[in-house]
């Protein structure tokens, strides 16, 4: 299978896993901030969520605030937060009753672990608190319909919030995911970019907005102008395993194999779920004549992904890699 293959799938791969929901129509709601003990924002967490007995089932994102929002069942809901370096953070509310709950979740770092972020410049204070009531409802509003995939709604109400408040970036920033989830053409995708480009241009200290930006430029084809963001956000945010991810892909379409190893080795280290970043390790090792680490790397992948529709690529791939070493062994 071509290389750009590989790529496009694993970029369409990661891109549903970010907007990834599991609805429920009889759903309460289910809201939560989670911070780091600094008192700093937890951003790009993942939180999964389930209802007891496992009959619902979902994984949300916290926003550049820390800030959560699903619709679940009313029942009992569970929550788990596991990232490298810190405790695992777990709970359960009783939604059946009320139909909502707040969580107010605390991630508590292991011995040797470096916080992210220190508490935000006084001029990240200044510019939040500087928000309106209007806007920041329209904000929450859009938050909202995001959480329940309400895509449509969600990117009238950071429009309207942007509009009442033009340096609201976290409202450029989520607009911009918005866009590119209902890209449809290449005017949708160049729509995406210029939000994200306004949040940056209006807040610095924004990590989602690099890595949406990076994912918009790979989406159009520009892996070149793609490298920067992605390489920004994980300097921002360094214990993320989908930045890792997505810069290793970029780095090996740019014929970077080395850094593509490092990026996917780093990836597969925080415990990225996307089994291809095997692949693209795989690939990048055997770019660089490291057979014999690819073919581990693909053997990998086919145990955490035995049913994948690139299995045959990859068998064929791996019995090359044993024909090769075995012409080898019999020319010495």
């Amino acid at each position: 299978m071509k290389r750009c293959l590989h790529i496009g799938l694993f970029v369409v791969a990661a891109l549903s896993a970010f907007a990834q929901t599991n609805m429920n129509s009889q759903g309460g709601n289910f809201k939560g901030q989670v911070r780091y003990e600094n008192n700093t924002p937890a951003s790009y967490v993942k939180v999964e969520i389930w209802t007891d007995g496992g009959t619902y089932r979902t994984t949300v994102n916290t926003d550049d605030m820390g800030h959560f929002a699903v619709q679940a069942p009313f029942a009992v809901i569970q929550y788990k937060i596991e990232i490298p370096g810190f405790k695992t953070a777990y709970g359960r509310e009783d939604i059946s009753t009320s139909g909502r709950a707040q969580e107010d979740i605390t991630l508590k770092a292991m011995p040797g672990t470096n916080i992210p972020g220190a508490a935000p410049p006084a001029a990240l204070d200044a510019r939040l608190a500087a928000i309106p009531e209007n806007a920041k409802k329209q904000f929450d509003a859009g938050q909202e319909a995001l959480s329940s995939n309400a895509l449509a709604s969600a990117a009238q109400h950071f429009q309207q919030a942007a509009a009442l408040y033009p340096n609201y970036a976290e409202a450029y920033q989520l607009l911009g995911l918005v866009q590119l989830q209902t890209a449809q053409k290449p005017a949708d995708l160049q729509a995406a970019e210029a939000s994200e480009l306004k949040a940056i241009t209006i807040e610095k200290n924004l990590p989602n907005a690099y890595y949406v930006l990076g994912l918009v430029r790979a989406m159009m084809g520009n892996t070149p102008a793609a490298e920067e963001p992605f390489t920004t956000f994980v300097t921002k945010d360094p214990n993320n395993p989908e930045g890792h991810f997505e810069l290793a892909k970029t780095e090996f379409a740019l014929n970077k194999f080395s850094e593509a190893e490092l990026h996917a080795r780093k990836a597969i280290e925080l415990k990225e779920k996307n089994p291809g970043v095997e692949v693209v390790l795989a690939y990048s090792l055997l770019r660089q004549k490291k057979a014999t680490e690819a073919k581990a790397a693909f053997q990998q992948y086919l145990q955490l992904d035995p049913n994948s529709p690139m299995k045959a690529d990859v068998q064929k791939t791996i019995a090359m890699i044993d024909e090769h070493e075995k012409q080898e062994k019999q020319a010495k």
